[in-house]
């Protein structure tokens, strides 16, 4: 019984954490967008590939949108 509840606690507090990380990495994405250079149209469009798609798109954009290839 005491080693469910060990697992139990145990995910629910990798869940919590692995929730921070996905929250930081967000609004750092985000708050990187919206201060950059980059055309408005441009910027629109990241917004909606974050929103659409957070963790995939927030990686995406600080690999590929930060160096303005695309």
């Amino acid at each position: 019984m005491s080693t469910l509840l060990v697992i139990l606690f145990i995910g629910g507090a990798l869940r919590f954490i692995l929730g921070i990380i996905w929250f930081i990495l967000i609004v750092v994405t985000l708050m990187d967008l919206l201060k950059s250079r980059i055309p408005t149209n441009t910027k629109l469009l990241w917004l909606i590939v974050i929103l659409l798609a957070p963790v995939l798109g927030s990686i995406i954009y600080l690999i590929l949108g930060r160096s303005n290839k695309i």
